[in-house]
This record gives structure tokens, C-alpha cells and sequence, in this order.
């Protein structure tokens, strides 16, 4: 998928930035971004937080994560009968493990769920780039599983009345890029990074009022010869797109901190912990939904497309952690929470005068606990 590749050349365009550095002193442009990935910040007071030098970060992790999407599709069969659908797109609690790597103020991130059925292997890409008082995170999600669903027709009694609850045969599949950006207004005191990704060290309690936007594009994909997809007219596929603002505040609680004995490692240590939460206001909020159409020559083809755009609600996020650094090394164990959720009604009417005012109501939500050691060289 073109999200994943994105954030793939991204990446790789950065840390190919770091090792060609021989030339750097003859291109200013070149200058400006190396400051941008390794220089310490200027505005820290050094009584409040620690900047080492830039160095490369090789760490391992070890997650329990889960993410999922819900949708209830409301409308009406010709005049009469209210039907609809509940369906949820959601596995159990996956154990996954990953390798990250760092330098200065990025680092890339990989992990792959391990056990479980193997047609289900469910993988997160992420990609970060932490000063002190701003962070940008991208994250590619790619899970497959099978979805449930419930679906009705008219109340018992009448006479269409149907009722029907399962799985699909065949895994759904949920893809999601997710860019999250924080801004501290205390570049003072206060270091975001310090719990996340160890390249600033918060030496005494702090805190600081965030400002935040996310940016979410994804998509769920079923089989269109699923029950689930004949009961909506051939809907197959359906993607979101959302932008929200919001504001909240973070905390840096440090119970313990020694400086370095010398010039290097020897003697570090530290003790963190950071609690954020940010409150966020969807203010776009677009959701689609794509039909399929049998083939004459067997199978089915992409038809109509149906565009809603939902009406703006409010969502949270939610991030909490602790970090233990000694010399070169650090453990992390970090635990991340995403709710953000849609309402709407579609604009087109599907299949005729079948389904009439398509009332979609979903929700996207996202947990993971990180557990992570690092080696700084």
C-alpha cells in the first residue's frame, strides 16, 4: 500500500541523510536539516533537562496490542420495516514483537504479531520524528481478521422479518495510516520525549498544556460475496478520513536522576514517568463507502461509490509511561490509547429505492503496551 511505502522511503531517505555526513559542511541546506535530526535544542534550561549528544538507538520491543473498527448501519426496507447491520472487525489481544532503530531526534519502527492463526498476521510500522517540545508520529496498521456481524429486518412478527448473526468465511481486512502531531508550550522546562524515546532526559518534574492534531486515512475491506456485503447492496469497502484538533496536558514526573561521572555513559541514571491526555474535536470527517457488482466473467467488480460526510465529534487520546535508564541502556513501558469515532448519513440511496437514508454510526479504537530495551552507542 502506498501508505506503508511512504513512510518506508521516508525513512530510509533519513537515515541516508545521516550516513553520507562528509559533505554536509559544503551545503547549508544539508546543515539545516542535520540541526533539525541532532543539534540540542536551545531554548532548554540544562537544570531542567539533559541533552546528550545525538547518537544511534537499537532497541527491541515486545507488545500486547489490539485495534479495531465497529459500524451500525440504520435504514429502512422499502417504507415500512426498519433493518441494519452491526458489524466489528476486532481480534483478540495480540502479542507482537519489533525492532527500532534511532538516531538523534528519528527512529524507525517495526512489529509483527507472533502466534496465532497465520492467515491473520497482523503488522505496525511506525516512523518518528521527537524534538523536546514537538513530536511527530506516523503509523501504518495493516491487521486481517475475520469480521462479525448481527443483522436484522423488521421487528418479530412482521412479515419480512429476518434475523441473522456470524463471521465472515473469509479475513476482513483493516488498513490505517495514522499521523499524530503534539506541541509543548513549555520548551523551557518540560521534555515530551524524555518517556518515548530517550534522546532528551527530564531531570527534575515538570509539566506542560499540549496542542495536538491527528490525521487518520483507512480503509475496511470484505469479501463482496460475503452475507454481510449482500445484505448492503454489495458494499465491500469502506475508508475514512478524518482531521482533529484538540488540546490536554502532559505531565514528567521524575523521582530519581544522576548526571553521568564523566564525559560519557558511566554513572547515568534516571527514573520517569509521563502521563498525556489530549481531548481532540474531529472538525473533517469524511467516511465512503464503495459497491461491488457481479462480473459477467465470474467474481465481482468495483462499482458505484457513495461519499458521506459525517458530522464532527469528539474523540481522545490517551498516553501514559515509565523509563529507567543506567549508563548506555534504558527500559521503557509505555501504553498508548486512540478512540475516534463517526456519525452520518449517506447522500445516496443504494441498490434503487432499497435502502433509503443510510444512518452510519463507527468507531475506530487503537490500545498498545510497549514493553522496550534500548542500547545507545
Amino acid at each position: 500500500m502506498r501508505f506503508r511505502k511512504a513512510i518506508l522511503a521516508l525513512a530510509a531517505s533519513a537515515f541516508c541523510f545521516l550516513a553520507s555526513g562528509q559533505e554536509r559542511e559544503k551545503w547549508s541546506l544539508y546543515n539545516w536539516v542535520w540541526d533539525l535530526i541532532s543539534a540540542p535544542s536551545r531554548s532548554y534550561d540544562p537544570a531542567a533537562v539533559y541533552q546528550p549528544a545525538a547518537c544511534w538507538r537499537v532497541a527491541v520491543t515486545g507488545d500486547l496490542k489490539r485495534a479495531g473498527v465497529s459500524q451500525r448501519n440504520e435504514f429502512k426496507v422499502g417504507s415500512t420495516f426498519p433493518a441494519y447491520t452491526y458489524s466489528e472487525l476486532k481480534g483478540g489481544i495480540d502479542k507482537a514483537i519489533g525492532l527500532q532503530v534511532g538516531y538523534g531526534n528519528l527512529s524507525l519502527g517495526y512489529s509483527q504479531k507472533v502466534g496465532g492463526v497465520r492467515e491473520y498476521v497482523n503488522k505496525a510500522y511506525s516512523f518518528d520524528y521527537m524534538l523536546g517540545g514537538a513530536a511527530l508520529r506516523l503509523n501504518y496498521l495493516d491487521f486481517r481478521q475475520p469480521i462479525e456481524y448481527e443483522m436484522r429486518v423488521g421487528d418479530p412478527g412482521d412479515l419480512l422479518y429476518q434475523e441473522q448473526a456470524g463471521r465472515t468465511d473469509n479475513p476482513g481486512r483493516m488498513r490505517a495510516l495514522i499521523a499524530d502531531v503534539l506541541y509543548s508550550f513549555n520548551n523551557r522546562t518540560f521534555a515530551y520525549s524524555a518517556v518515548y524515546k530517550g534522546s532528551k532526559i527530564q531531570r527534575r518534574s515538570a509539566g506542560a498544556w499540549m496542542l495536538g492534531a491527528k490525521y487518520i486515512q483507512g480503509m475496511v475491506e470484505n469479501d463482496p460475496g460475503e452475507n454481510l456485503s449482500s445484505w448492503l447492496s454489495g458494499i465491500a469497502s469502506q475508508s475514512t478520513c478524518q482531521v482533529s484538533f484538540g488540546g490536554g496536558y502532559s505531565y514528567n514526573l521524575v523521582p530519581y536522576h544522576r548526571q553521568p561521572s564523566g564525559e560519557g555513559w558511566d554513572g547515568f541514571r534516571n527514573l520517569t514517568f509521563n502521563l498525556t491526555a489530549v481531548p481532540m474535536v474531529t472538525l473533517f470527517n469524511r467516511f465512503s463507502s464503495v459497491l461491488y457488482e457481479p462480473d459477467p466473467n465470474g467474481g465481482f467488480k468495483e462499482g458505484r461509490k457513495s461519499v458521506m460526510k459525517a458530522q464532527s465529534r469528539v474523540n481522545y487520546v490517551v498516553r501514559a509511561g515509565g523509563i529507567y535508564s543506567w549508563n548506555n541502556y534504558y527500559v521503557s513501558l509505555t501504553g498508548t490509547y486512540d478512540s475516534f469515532s463517526y456519525f452520518g448519513k449517506t447522500s445516496l440511496e443504494y441498490a434503487g429505492t432499497w435502502y433509503k437514508g443510510v444512518v452510519s454510526t463507527g468507531r475506530f479504537f487503537r490500545w498498545t503496551t510497549e514493553l522496550l530495551f534500548c542500547v545507545k552507542f
